[in-house]
């Protein structure tokens, strides 16, 4: 959510085509399809780069919603497992305290 409110402040096709190039340039591919890429984003008209670009900021919101949905899911994986520890510390003291109190 935070890369895509960043992307949506951007309004002319010049940062836009530069936004598309960096994002190009960051997914790590051979060097041929990456020339091919910057070459078809040159031909672009206004039209469709605004549309490409609006897909692109689209693509990154959701994966950055579906990032903070895995991370939601590790913590409250944790959680559990905290609980079930404290849980089983509980029960461990509860017979430790009736141990004691028949001596």
């Amino acid at each position: 959510m935070f890369l895509w409110n960043l992307l949506k402040k951007f309004s002319k096709n010049n940062e836009k085509r530069q936004v598309i190039r960096e994002v190009i340039f960051r997914l790590a591919l051979d060097k041929k399809q990456e020339q091919l890429y910057f070459e078809s984003l040159d031909i672009l008209d206004d039209e469709y780069l605004d549309l490409f670009y609006k897909k692109l900021t689209a693509l990154i919101d959701i994966l950055e919603e579906k990032d903070v949905i895995a991370l939601q899911a590790k913590q409250t994986e944790k959680i559990r497992e905290i609980q079930e520890k404290e849980k089983k510390e509980e029960i461990y003291n509860t017979e430790f305290n009736i141990l004691f109190d028949n001596i």
